[in-house]
């Protein structure tokens, strides 16, 4: 009993706070919210790596996501517990590449939602959202692969898709790559604290004119230009709003 000792009083705890926090006749859905905001009180209260210990999981991090760990998954308990646990690793790490790709990690952040939706709304089973988890892990890991083939760092490569919405094929690999890291120069140079804000148009216009040189040097086509150039500027504003500290 001894190495599971941890393990039974942590699900001791768990009893017993529920059993406080949630009166008899209590629904379904009334339950599995307890559930969660009694993870959330005690992953602030002891600690992240505990609660993920004591749950049942390995580590906290997303590498645990695999087809191994949903096998194991299907068999435990506590699958509501061990779901919120999992939906925090995964919203972690999304949180902190978002900024480096609005555009890539907004798509992960809306189908991981979207499978929590229909989950709480018994639409689909608790294995069917970690197999969607496993997959948005997968296509991360597709992106590092991506950044080191391109050479691209992270900022460069959000530019990258961002500019790729007309396709590869309409430019070549090496020069979507060299325009983008010149694009990352040019956007950089010219920031300033505010840059976004109504009162600093004057900045963004500076922002707005380094980036139409760049694509008239790289001779971009008139009817690529505007999808271009629009592109740039919204990625820029969304990954250096909070400028300097977002740079």
């Amino acid at each position: 009993m001894k190495p599971h000792a941890e393990e039974v009083a942590f699900y001791q705890l768990l009893r017993g706070e529920l059993n406080k926090t949630i009166p008899a006749g209590k629904t379904a859905a009334e339950r599995d919210q307890a559930v969660r905001d009694l993870v959330d009180r005690s992953i602030a209260s002891q600690g992240i790596v505990d609660i993920f210990h004591a749950a049942g999981i390995e580590k906290p991090d997303i590498s645990i996501l695999d087809e191994r760990f949903l096998q194991e998954f299907k068999s435990s308990e506590f699958e509501n517990l061990r779901l919120k646990l999992l939906q925090k690793l995964l919203d972690d790490e999304i949180q902190l590449r978002q900024r480096t790709n609005l555009k890539k990690y907004r798509s992960f952040k809306e189908m991981l939602e979207e499978m929590l939706r229909r989950y709480h709304a018994n639409a689909i089973t608790a294995a069917e959202v970690v197999r969607a988890m496993i997959q948005i892990r997968r296509e991360m890991q597709s992106e590092d692969k991506r950044k080191a083939e391109t050479g691209l760092s992270d900022e460069e490569l959000a530019f990258y898709d961002a500019i790729a919405g007309l396709g590869e094929e309409a430019f070549d690999r090496k020069f979507l790559c060299d325009l983008v890291r010149e694009v990352v120069q040019a956007v950089k140079r010219n920031l300033k604290v505010d840059w976004t804000k109504p009162h600093r148009e004057n900045v963004k216009a500076a922002v707005l004119a380094e980036v139409k040189m760049v694509l008239r040097r790289r001779h971009i086509r008139a009817e690529q230009f505007q999808f271009i150039l629009n592109s740039i500027m919204k990625q820029a504003e969304a990954m250096y709003e909070d400028y300097p500290m977002a740079a």
